[in-house]
């Protein structure tokens, strides 16, 4: 099976956080054409938080200004000089106003392999404090819930953020909460 060949990278646009790319490309059949691709700046992978407390898991309430309207989901954010550590503490600080004991690798997820190269690690956050949120630009709300009332809100479709459901999935299949 054949590849689609990138024949040229051409950056269409770039800022602090990503860089979008225009390339030419050259696909199986022979036809030329261009595939559009979003890459996080430095290549780094960025991080979703499973964070757990007192056994609650943590949501965030943020804007999501692509698609203009508010989403219950775990925290998450770009890469931070390339630690996903670091980037972890930064992210759940100041999402959830958090700090953890540990954090704990559970997997990688690539959010759209069809639009992004981005691979993002999956942590579980074993939260120690908790406090106010530092984000008052994104972050509207913040709450902490069972297990049950979260797989609820999944159920109730008000929670289909694929970051989240991704992560939720790898947790709970760890857990062995999810028939292999």
């Amino acid at each position: 099976m054949r590849k689609i060949e990138r024949v040229e990278e051409r950056v269409a646009y770039r800022n602090e956080f990503v860089t979008v790319f225009d390339d030419k490309v050259l696909f199986p059949s022979g036809r030329s054409g261009t595939y559009l691709r979003i890459e996080a700046s430095g290549g780094h992978p960025g991080v979703v938080l499973v964070p757990i407390h007192n056994d609650r898991l943590g949501l965030v309430f943020n804007f999501r200004y692509p698609i203009a309207r508010f989403q219950w989901a775990f925290a998450r954010g770009f890469s931070i000089d390339g630690d996903v550590e670091t980037s972890a503490h930064t992210e759940l600080f100041e999402e959830l106003g958090a700090t953890a004991s540990s954090f704990e690798l559970l997997g990688h997820v690539t959010p759209d392999s069809g639009l992004q190269s981005s691979r993002v690690a999956v942590l579980l956050a074993h939260v120690a404090v908790v406090s106010a949120p530092t984000d008052r630009d994104e972050v509207a709300a913040t709450q902490w819930v069972t297990l049950d009332e979260m797989l609820t809100l999944v159920d109730e479709g008000e929670i289909e953020d694929a970051f989240t459901l991704s992560a939720l999935m790898i947790y709970l299949r760890r857990r062995g909460q999810v028939a292999s």
